[in-house]
């Protein structure tokens, strides 16, 4: 308890909040929630200071800038995606990170806690507490919810073929059908802990988060703060089992099956027959062989009282 005094204490000395706006996150949420926020900060008579995106990858700009002028306090505003940028920079300098989770999937915010109502999300930066966060690396990119490869990251690939056409969730359920009708096989070995297996599967994901692909409940024991990685490799399997599986790994309910293989490490290294590419935190990026890597406590993450 004295130390959550102290570490709330801390935040509140603070005397800034700097926040990072992704203003087209969830189709333009991004800025009309934020729009709400500065109204209730400027009631509360928060001090504040906010800039906007203007492309992917302008995050990371714009958090390396406000780390080098001291910001203490540097708020996300967007999607996973957004804050994987930001969170990307904070790794162990010691700044606190806060999420205004105004994206589409906000697949992060569903495990820790972050408040997607701008009323309840100014209360958390204001009145909440810190707590560290771990990260993950995947070979030289970081994640902080979710790495991995196969099915998620085809339904990724097909997704983009439907974002200019359509809005919201629509892109990512056609990304679905269309991965589904070209399931692929992968020629597999993990190796973790000194042991090394091989497998053919569909899907390998490295969880520090619980969610992906705006809800999918996929590594429903993961933790974020307990310093480990929680690992499933679903085996081969015909496309009628695989699809029975679904409904299953959507609500997080797959754990135990004989197709799940389910490890616990904080450090992995994985090679596969076929090039694959990395999901990262909702993003496509870097390719097999892969290794991840656990970054214990790497941000001290702002969290809602009771988180």
């Amino acid at each position: 308890m004295l130390l959550r005094a102290r570490m709330r204490d801390s935040w509140r000395s603070m005397d800034k909040l700097y926040f990072i706006v992704n203003p087209i996150s969830g189709s333009g949420r991004g800025r009309r929630d934020f729009a709400r926020v500065e109204a209730l900060l400027r009631e509360r008579g928060a001090a504040y200071e906010a800039v906007y995106s203007e492309h992917p990858g302008h995050a990371v700009a714009l958090a390396r800038a406000a780390v080098e002028a001291g910001e203490r306090c540097i708020i996300a505003v967007g999607g996973d995606g957004t804050v994987n940028e930001v969170a990307s920079v904070l790794v162990n300098t010691g700044v606190v990170m806060g999420v205004l989770p105004f994206g589409t999937g906000n697949d992060l915010a569903r495990v820790a806690g972050f408040p997607e109502d701008p009323e309840a999300a100014v209360d958390t930066l204001l009145a909440g507490r810190t707590r560290r966060m771990d990260a993950g690396m995947a070979n030289d990119r970081f994640f902080l919810n979710v790495s991995g490869f196969g099915f998620d990251v085809d339904v990724l690939v097909n997704t983009e073929r439907y974002k200019e056409k359509y809005n919201g969730m629509l892109p990512y359920l056609l990304g679905i059908v269309r991965t589904l009708s070209h399931l692929r096989r992968l020629h597999l070995t993990v190796t973790h802990d000194g042991v090394s297996e091989s497998f053919t599967g569909v899907l390998v994901t490295v969880g520090n988060g619980q969610y992906f692909g705006g809800g999918m409940h996929a590594v429903p024991s993961a933790d974020l703060y307990d310093g480990l990685f929680d690992v499933l490799v679903i085996k081969n399997l015909s496309l009628l089992r695989f699809i029975s599986l679904l409904p299953c790994f959507i609500k997080g309910k797959h754990m135990g099956n004989p197709v799940v293989h389910h490890f616990r490490t904080a450090e992995l290294s994985v090679e596969c027959e076929e090039p694959c590419i990395l999901n990262m935190d909702g993003e496509l990026g870097s390719a097999t062989p892969a290794s991840f890597r656990l970054l214990p406590g790497a941000i001290p993450m702002l969290v809602p009282d009771g988180e």
